[in-house]
């Protein structure tokens, strides 16, 4: 299973993916109709691409009154499916993301689909920050991260004997 990572470090807040990420679903340019959405924290610095996490149990599947949010085991990933949409609004707030979102013109809720495997984002994120990798992969970074971390901690933390 792959997954869409996220390195907050490499982005610049350009907003690329939001732009190719609209066109790709809607048609048009128009960053409120992104499936993924750029937070900016001005004070820090720092630009975090936000984007559905699939969750094992996505509450906005769980909360869904009509059964119109569901999971699509195929690829797999949350679909919304506009025809069953009501428009109640209930994914949107039972995201504990911020993931999911309203499209007013349709009056449906739309959340990332992954592009079926292939994201459009990552293929257009020039300056890295958007990966699309194994999970496998991404745990085994973070391992060696973690235990690089720990090495250098132990290494500094040390005290030397002066007898």
């Amino acid at each position: 299973m792959d997954t869409l990572t996220i390195d907050p470090e490499k982005c610049t807040a350009c907003k690329a993916c939001e732009l190719v990420c609209s066109f790709t679903h809607e048609g048009v340019f128009a960053p409120t109709l992104s499936r993924i959405r750029v937070v900016r924290f001005m004070d820090r610095g720092l630009s975090v691409p936000i984007v559905c996490v699939n969750c094992a149990r996505p509450a906005c599947v769980e909360v869904c009154p009509t059964g119109a949010a569901y999971i699509d085991r195929s690829v797999p990933v949350v679909r919304i499916n506009e025809e069953e949409c009501i428009g109640c609004g209930d994914c949107i707030k039972a995201c504990p993301f911020g993931a999911a979102d309203f499209n007013d013109e349709k009056e449906v809720a739309f959340i990332c689909d992954l592009c079926d495997g292939e994201p459009v984002c990552v293929a257009n994120c020039i300056y890295g920050a958007l990966s699309f990798e194994p999970v496998r992969s991404v745990a085994q970074r973070k391992r060696r991260a973690t235990a690089e971390a720990y090495a250098l901690g132990e290494h500094v933390g040390r005290k030397e004997s002066h007898d």
